[in-house]
């Protein structure tokens, strides 16, 4: 295959998860690991850079020859960057990590990075792919978007679980609320053919209404591994939220409404560790972070976020991440000033 930018794949790719949920890196780097040498990676560069702006569109309709560049539907790809498939019309087969989808018109998929994907059958279907690079952009999608309940189930845990457990629910809009998605969609595409002042500007807001309207009805979804999800995301956040409060596994079950067992399995499975050590991860990432943009001392930083002996801190960040807490952050500053030389 010639396209340009298209390789086949000889290297470990990318974390999709972003800001306090990279913990899941060393999970996601190794999913089916083995199939990667045969599976075609799309280069967001491809899709970005002739707009220069990291928001794409794109529609596939075979039926009258409707395609784009880089068309990746029927082939068996991943790409390092965020894809929002819709199902505009028709029916056929999403095959999503060796599992098969039959979809038709409402059926959306959320796509990370590192999910191996494609169409086992285009020829009666049209897709509306929106593509936007929230991996070397993070910023695009603001903290109260992503604090929302069902961005977190859809956006964060349901990639995860689906990749690892055969999820088989999907998020599907009736026909009333699928036009609706369709008028941001052709406002998009209207902008990205323009290209007129501002049209970055309005391609973000579109997409950020998008990605809130799929939150809304996925926090409204029915399926009992769906509510699961919603569940589970309520307590990430509260973790999040809360690193340097004491935590009880009993506390965070009440708070999902499970049992403690039941708690336990449902939050490995979503999430890839058990509560407890998803909390540490997390006070980790909040420390790393106040010892690159704060000068609070040691002592302090490790009260802050919830470790109540700073020796036992230092231990626990050296194991994680090689370093010392005081290393990281005289590395840190050294990079830094470099940079500004």
């Amino acid at each position: 295959m010639d396209y340009k930018g298209l390789t086949n794949v000889h290297h470990q790719h990318k974390n999709y998860f972003s800001n306090n949920l990279s913990m899941f890196k060393n999970n996601t780097n190794l999913w089916h690991q083995e199939y990667r040498d045969m599976t075609v990676k799309a280069i967001g560069e491809n899709y970005f850079d002739q707009y220069n702006c990291p928001i794409n569109l794109t529609r596939v309709r075979r039926s009258q020859q409707v395609t784009h560049a880089f068309d990746l539907t029927e082939t068996e790809h991943f790409h390092d960057f965020i894809e929002l498939v819709f199902i505009i019309q028709g029916f056929g087969v999403q095959v999503l990590e060796d599992q098969e989808y039959p979809v038709s018109a409402g059926d959306i998929f959320v796509l990370q990075g590192n999910q191996r994907h494609y169409f086992k059958d285009a020829s009666q279907i049209e897709i509306v792919n929106v593509m936007y690079d929230g991996l070397k952009n993070p910023e695009m999608i603001p903290e109260n978007i992503k604090q929302l309940e069902g961005y977190k189930a859809l956006f964060v845990l349901e990639p995860y679980y689906r990749a690892n457990h055969h999820f088989k629910n999907m998020l599907r809009l009736n026909r009333e609320e699928l036009a609706k998605v369709e008028v941001s969609i052709n406002t998009m595409f209207h902008e990205l053919q323009k290209r007129e002042i501002g049209f970055e500007v309005i391609l973000k807001n579109r997409l950020q209404e998008l990605i809130v309207i799929l939150s809304r009805h996925y926090s409204n979804i029915e399926a009992t591994e769906a509510r699961s999800l919603l569940r589970i995301g309520k307590v990430i956040e509260h973790l999040e939220n809360n690193p340097e409060v004491k935590i009880y596994v009993e506390n965070l079950a009440d708070m999902a409404n499970m049992s403690k067992r039941n708690f336990m399995r449902i939050f490995k499975r979503a999430v890839g560790l058990s509560p407890l050590s998803y909390l540490m991860q997390v006070r980790l990432q909040k420390a790393r972070k106040l010892l690159r943009e704060k000068d609070l001392s040691i002592n302090e930083i490790a009260d802050v976020c919830g470790f109540t002996d700073s020796n036992y801190f230092i231990k626990c960040f050296k194991q994680s991440y090689g370093v010392t807490p005081l290393k990281f952050r005289l590395r840190f500053k050294s990079r830094l000033s470099n940079m500004n030389l």
